[in-house]
């Protein structure tokens, strides 16, 4: 059985940059919390927690005077206002691509555009971008979503970064015939576009498709959709122990990918299990052959 990873998958540069800024943290701080899991990857969250990086779910449970990480997906404007009243030192591992977006949303604002935000609404990083816009701005998941809302004639738009650039154009379309002026930010991060049509390609390549990553993690998720899309059966896993050897009935060739929270090293050992199951199959193949 051929095994091959998409080449353009596991840590993108905002989560390097995080774990970067965490690993340094824990080295010459004590007392270390982020507000959230810094990134959506629970064995990366469970490793920077025995370095001694604490996950808070809310601000009242970090102490005065601690050391605050900003998670990767960012926080509002408040966040850095109530740290700051209680003399916490703030370590800003939002991801540069996240606040641009954070930044055009507020702009707009300011400007008097109504602004959707085109992302998921139980997702941290649009619930930030919408706090950056002093609160108003509207998460919108598709344009299904414009028969709930009563829209202004100026309405400007931007996405979450890891939106798809086809979910992006088809709320554009939608939105044209509805408004007087529209102003587009596409804030969609590169890594996530080249990642996806990579994974898309690998995909029709394949028999089977394995994408690696946290369960909780949106671009992980929805690279396992666009790979399904393709008609080539694909599974989400978060680890190499999560494998299922029926999935390899049949299959000739799969595929690896990974979502951008993802280390390197989870999909090389996804890699290697596979390798690992393949050979066992064959071994049994023999061994019936004897009989």
């Amino acid at each position: 059985m051929e095994v091959s990873i998409v080449e353009e998958c596991g840590f993108c540069f905002g989560v390097r940059r995080a774990i970067r800024l965490a690993k340094e943290a824990t080295c010459q701080h004590e007392g270390i919390y982020s507000l959230g899991p810094l990134i959506h990857n629970r064995q990366v969250v469970d490793q920077l927690s025995a370095a001694g990086l604490s996950v808070a779910d809310d601000l009242r449970e970090v102490p005065d005077g601690a050391t605050l990480m900003i998670r990767a997906h960012g926080a509002g404007p408040e966040v850095y206002q109530q740290a700051q009243a209680r003399n916490m030192q703030i370590i800003d591992a939002t991801c540069p691509f996240v606040d641009r977006v954070q930044r055009k949303a507020r702009q707009f604002t300011e400007m008097g555009y109504q602004v959707l935000v085109l992302g998921e609404t139980d997702h941290p990083e649009p619930r930030a971008i919408v706090e950056h816009s002093q609160g108003r701005a509207i998460i919108v998941e598709s344009p299904q979503d414009l028969k709930k809302l009563s829209l202004d004639a100026n309405v400007a738009v931007v996405a979450q970064t890891t939106q798809r650039r086809e979910n992006l154009e088809a709320l554009v379309v939608a939105l044209l015939p509805q408004v007087e002026e529209l102003v587009v930010a596409n804030t969609i991060c590169e890594a996530t576009t080249t990642r996806q049509q990579a994974s898309v390609a690998k995909a029709r390549e394949v028999d089977l498709m394995i994408v690696v990553g946290g369960y909780h993690s949106a671009n992980t998720r929805r690279l396992a959709q666009i790979c399904q899309a393709t008609g080539t059966a694909t599974h989400h896993i978060e680890t190499a122990a999560e494998i299922d050897p029926q999935w390899l009935a049949g299959v000739a060739t799969v595929g690896v990918t990974a979502g951008a929270s993802t280390p390197r090293e989870a999909v090389q050992a996804v890699a290697e299990r596979l390798h690992e199951l393949a050979e066992n199959g064959n071994r049994g193949e023999a061994d019936d052959h004897q009989f």
